[in-house]
């Protein structure tokens, strides 16, 4: 008895002493790796990036901030935006911070509907005005059944998501009246800021319009990235506005051969006097910008 005690004994201070080694270097190498990982979030420097989706005629927006945040900004026409954010987002995320709708024009907000079907929005912002659509009547349902925080878009309103990256209203103002048939008019429109980059959002706002850009105060005399107008309507994208934010990017998201005639030629010839680049879903697919606040990267699908 006494032998197979000791032999036990024996083979347990064996295996200690073997592979309490192993073990040893085993979690020192995991500690090293976290730790490694750690040091390298710290050292790199956090991106912003919005992507001008590819939805043919009509515009959706998707932006992720550095800590992961997220804010979807319109849906397009159909429900092509599913497979647009399947690009963008993984594959188990189900949801979305912010999703606002500029206003209730279907190019917009009908790729909304499906959106809200597959995704948990957390916060809803809308334009003041309102639609009698059957289009903007669904998505009233879905907006009603998800519970979010629902807000309603005025000038001087910041979502800051605490991670440098802010959008901030620009319009409409406070005292907007809602008038019959001016979803236009009402185009919720922001600037998003990382840094010393920025991103101009005006929606499907007219160029009678753009001059209350000017009154929020926060609009900034040079855009890094302006998202044109109306898709490229010649009714959008005035020249006071351009003359006074002078964007290096414009961006113009369109469908190929729409009925419209987007963008069209006068809007383009004014748009080549104060841009140095224009880009366009039709001829690009889905456009990325990408930026740490100091440098800026561009991403197309074609």
């Amino acid at each position: 008895m006494n032998e197979w005690r000791e032999n036990v004994r024996k083979s347990t201070k064996d295996f200690i002493h073997n592979y309490g080694k192993v073990t040893f270097v085993f979690i020192s190498l995991f500690i090293i790796l976290i730790s490694a990982i750690v040091i390298y979030k710290l050292i790199t420097p956090q991106k912003l990036k919005v992507s001008f989706l590819d939805v043919g005629q009509g515009d959706a927006i998707f932006v992720q901030t550095p800590s992961g945040k997220q804010m979807l900004i319109d849906g397009g026409p159909t429900n092509i935006i599913l497979s647009r954010l399947d690009s963008e987002m993984s594959y188990f995320d189900r949801e979305i911070d912010v999703i606002v709708a500029t206003h209730p024009d279907a190019d917009h907000v009908t790729g909304l509907i499906p959106v809200l079907e597959k995704y948990k929005a957390h916060t809803i912002i809308e334009s003041p005005v309102h639609s009698d659509t059957k289009v903007f009547g669904e998505l009233d349902k879905h907006i009603d059944v998800e519970h979010a925080d629902m807000y309603v878009a005025r000038t001087g309103d910041v979502i800051d998501f605490h991670d440098g990256v802010t959008a901030q209203i620009l319009y409409p103002q406070k005292n907007y009246q809602e008038k019959k048939n001016d979803t236009n008019d009402a185009s919720v429109s922001m600037v998003i800021t990382y840094g010393e980059q920025s991103f101009l959002l005006t929606g499907d706002l007219p160029t009678a319009k753009e001059n209350k850009l000017f009154d929020s105060g926060a609009l900034p005399k040079n855009v890094t990235v302006y998202k044109v107008g109306h898709h490229g309507s010649k009714t959008s994208s005035g020249e006071q506005l351009l003359s006074y934010i002078k964007p290096e990017y414009t961006v113009v998201s369109a469908g190929k051969n729409n009925k419209y005639g987007h963008p069209n030629v006068e809007t383009i010839d004014r748009l080549q006097k104060y841009t140095k680049e224009i880009i366009s879903t039709i001829d690009r697919g889905s456009i990325s910008f990408v930026t740490d606040g100091r440098m800026m990267e561009v991403k197309t699908d074609k």
